[in-house]
């Protein structure tokens, strides 16, 4: 059984929110539309990290985030951060059109990921839904995160009404239905997408940026760096 390392992977040159990771998938089938100005690689200014999306079946996308370097201490690339090669992690994306919104829903693909040989382990991992809004311009990409600050607060106060559990981490466990209600009411609200924050990729025309290549990133594996796997249960990734 294939695990992935990662649930979320973040790029390094932009400023993600906390993502909010739900059970089930973020809106039905019939909201899927195909958006062919969203195939090929993307990447920020300032980053080597890339993200390339294919066509898969249907209305589906395969995406391959890669992150060129990752802080094994998650702290966010402090001045004072060493960061160890990334690695590519494979998802199965879907574009759905939801009143005047774009969104994306990710999920891991059950094949091309780093895997763990343990069965035991394996058995404890759950693929997670991440929920993002997205702008998309002819060679320009924002993906705003659902933020998970955000929804804590509005669901401790009673603005914001979504079965979940709270592990340490906001997990939504709400019906799909029940999604799709909450992100046409708040699809505009610049505090569950900010865009703001989500910074801006562009297309990549020609080869995409270097990253470190497999022998660099097998190297940090022998020496221990890179561990790899995730705790769902207490809502964080284990490297």
């Amino acid at each position: 059984m294939k695990v992935v390392k990662w649930l979320i992977l973040a790029l390094a040159a932009m400023t993600w929110l906390s993502c909010v990771v739900s059970l089930l998938p973020l809106f039905e089938d019939r909201r899927c539309v195909s958006e062919p100005g969203l195939l090929g690689t993307w990447t920020a200014e300032d980053s080597a990290d890339t993200w390339t999306f294919e066509q898969a079946d249907g209305k589906e996308y395969r995406l391959i985030q890669r992150q060129a370097e990752y802080d094994p201490e998650g702290r966010g690339f402090e001045p004072s951060s060493e960061g160890v090669p990334g690695d590519a992690a494979r998802f199965r994306a879907r574009l759905g059109r939801l009143g005047a919104g774009l969104f994306l829903d990710l999920v891991p693909a059950d094949e091309g990921n780093p895997e763990i040989r343990n069965d035991l382990y394996n058995w404890h991992m759950v693929p997670g839904h991440t929920l993002a809004r997205v702008w998309l311009e002819k060679d320009s990409l924002q993906i705003a995160f659902l933020d998970e600050d955000w929804l804590s607060k509005a669901i401790k106060n009673g603005r914001v009404a979504l079965t979940h559990v709270d592990t340490g981490r906001l997990i939504l466990t709400a019906p799909t239905a029940e999604l799709e209600a909450f992100i046409l009411k708040y699809a505009d609200d610049v505090r569950a997408f900010p865009r703001e924050e989500a910074g801006m990729l562009r297309r990549v025309k020609g080869p995409s940026p270097k990253w470190p290549g497999a022998a660099a990133r097998q190297a940090h594996r022998r020496s221990g760096f890179l561990r790899g796997g995730i705790d769902f249960a207490a809502g964080r990734g284990v490297v």
